[in-house]
């Protein structure tokens, strides 16, 4: 599968594609973050980082477009201006699909924040942007801890398809209608049966279906000896940390280095292969911060493993 990848980070969002057990391309990239980009140059030589994408027109035809767009509009933590934020670029992503001569499904992340910023209207508006190209969205929120991660780390997740599910496979692109808005097809159809995008306002307030997404089977921990052991260094906190230690199969660094927080630690803590960051991004705040701003890749790749079932089912 051709992936293209924009708010690219580390790539956690194409690794948990590749835990989910697909065989991806890796087309073009796009991030303007000078850590980020450090590390994708370093180790996606070959793949062209397009930079900022709301100057971008264009994107080369991919299968699949990944997007963990900024969440700093949404995030309790900030000011939540969200749809008034400058940070707020998910209206340029549509732009830049409709353009694309396939369709590609897309695969979006980004903070629960989403769902309530603006009275709920920024979540809104994803919906409707979506449906102003041609698509519909299935979504909602799994937490890291989910899949046996050592920490929460809620996030919203969502999968979205051209909303003609009888021209998926054909790649379509929505037709101008004759008025300024763009028609949208119905999902499901197999005539030219359509909607208008000014129609979609009455699907944005019954809101997107299939908010929650369910946790997996957990593999079992190892012998409690295992956990007894980890309780000096890490207390309360010990069997979380011997059952991400099974998950992962390699055991956590010490949690500091020199009496602060241990970049190691927290590439751990984030599902990611040891040394993924931490032997490319070598300043700790650099390291510190691309991973702050990264999703766990086995979060990633249950989120879409489920979000892809429901499609199949619903189509």
């Amino acid at each position: 599968m051709r992936i293209g990848s924009l708010c690219t980070g580390i790539a956690g969002l194409e690794l948990g594609l590749q835990h989910a057990g697909m065989n991806t391309e890796t087309v073009f990239v796009a991030d303007i973050d000078p850590a980020a980009c450090h590390w994708l140059d370093a180790n996606l030589p070959d793949t062209p980082n397009i930079g900022d994408l709301t100057q971008t027109d264009q994107l080369p035809n991919v299968d699949l477009i990944t997007a963990g767009f900024p969440c700093q509009p949404v995030s309790t933590a900030g000011t939540r201006k969200g749809l008034n934020d400058d940070r707020w670029i998910f209206n340029d992503i549509c732009r830049l699909a409709s353009r694309m001569e396939t369709r590609p499904r897309l695969f979006l992340e980004n903070v629960p924040g989403l769902l309530t910023a603006n009275n709920g209207h920024a979540m809104a508006r994803v919906v409707h942007d979506l449906a102003n190209i041609g698509y519909h969205i299935t979504w909602g929120t799994l937490p890291a801890a989910a899949v046996g991660a050592p920490h929460r780390r809620n996030r919203w997740w969502g999968l979205a398809y051209p909303a003609d599910t009888s021209r998926i496979g054909r790649h379509t692109r929505p037709r101008p209608s004759s008025s300024t808005t763009r028609r949208v097809g119905r999902h499901g159809s197999r005539h030219n049966d359509r909607t208008t995008a000014a129609d979609t306002t009455s699907a944005e307030r019954r809101g997107p279906q299939q908010q929650h997404l369910s946790a997996p089977s957990r593999p079992a921990a190892e012998p409690r000896e295992r956990a007894c052991s980890l309780a000096e260094r890490f207390g309360a906190y010990a069997n979380a940390v011997n059952r991400w230690e099974h998950i992962l199969g390699r055991t956590a660094p010490d949690p500091t280095d020199n009496g602060r927080l241990n970049p190691a630690f927290v590439e751990w803590m984030m599902g990611y292969p040891e040394e993924h960051v931490t032997n490319t991004l070598t300043r700790r705040t650099h390291a510190l911060h691309a991973l702050g701003n990264a999703v766990v890749p086995q979060c990633a790749a249950h989120a879409y493993t489920q979000l892809t079932q429901r499609l199949n089912t619903a189509t």
